[in-house]
């Protein structure tokens, strides 16, 4: 299992910090995804041989959460 931190644009609520879980969970490989508005980070869990950094990135900025940097 590895940990990846994401920073984030455009976390502003709890409601924001759901949508991004669900977003994140549906994918391959992730087992769980920690979204912080305060912070604007997110922390994902997953499984290095069924998904990547790229492809969590990816379906962060398709669910309206581009990643900085």
């Amino acid at each position: 299992m590895t940990a990846h931190t994401f920073d984030v644009q455009d976390i502003h609520c709890q409601g924001c910090e759901g949508a991004i879980r669900k977003a994140l969970t549906r994918l391959d490989g992730v087992r769980d995804a920690i979204a912080d508005s305060v912070s604007n980070q997110v922390m994902v869990h997953y499984d290095g041989s069924q998904t990547s950094t790229e492809a969590i990135a990816d379906r962060l900025a398709t669910a309206g959460y581009p990643v900085i940097g």
